[in-house]
């Protein structure tokens, strides 16, 4: 594999849909033994890097030097309606969950429901899918910044607390209000044949 396969598949993650072995190939068995919804597997993938995106960009911003403009760790901030003890984190946070938002929303929309309808302009989706999936970030930022601080928890436990907490409201919101109907793919093959669809 060339050093730059791993960066097209995130950029392009359709391209996964098209080889057998690795994680896509396991995913695929795993689907087939347990009955389970292939878009489903698709959608534990992408969730799957989207977590590891949030745990590096977090660790990036939090843990490195390199936003040493950022505050120190353990700032505290008041924030109106409440006194933020490391304000370091919450930015942290924040960053590293619109990050993983915007890797999902391009992956489920050019590979996990690609075979959805797609309604309105991209923009609009985009917007849609922040609006409607804004209890997980929620969830995820909150988790973070309260078992950390408070609770003395690594902020790499508490996103995985607040990940799994915001994973079922994920799920139903995409498969529901996102991307709420499969494409009739039948009625598309035989249009494509010159035949007349099933009524």
């Amino acid at each position: 594999m060339k050093f730059t396969q791993p960066f097209r598949l995130i950029m392009r993650p359709e391209l996964i849909s098209d080889t057998e072995d690795g994680l896509v190939g396991f995913a695929r068995s795993i689907a087939d033994r347990f009955n389970l919804p292939k878009t489903f597997i698709k959608f534990l993938i992408v969730g799957g890097i989207g977590f590891v995106i949030l745990q590096a960009i977090t660790a990036l911003i939090y843990d490195t030097s390199l936003f040493w403009f950022l505050p120190d760790k353990k700032t505290n901030a008041d924030l109106l309606l409440y006194t933020n003890k490391d304000l370091r984190l919450l930015i942290a946070s924040i960053v590293a969950v619109e990050t993983a938002i915007f890797f999902q929303f391009n992956s489920h929309e050019r590979w996990t429901f690609r075979n959805r309808d797609h309604e309105g302009n991209l923009l609009f989706r985009f917007v849609k899918f922040n609006l409607s999936s804004i209890v997980s970030p929620i969830i995820i930022v909150t988790t973070v910044n309260i078992l950390t601080p408070e609770f003395g928890w690594s902020p790499y436990l508490a996103n995985i607390v607040g990940v799994a907490l915001g994973f079922t409201w994920n799920w139903t919101i995409n498969s529901l209000v996102i991307w709420p109907r499969q494409r009739r793919e039948a009625e598309e093959h035989s249009t494509a044949a010159g035949q007349r669809p099933a009524a």
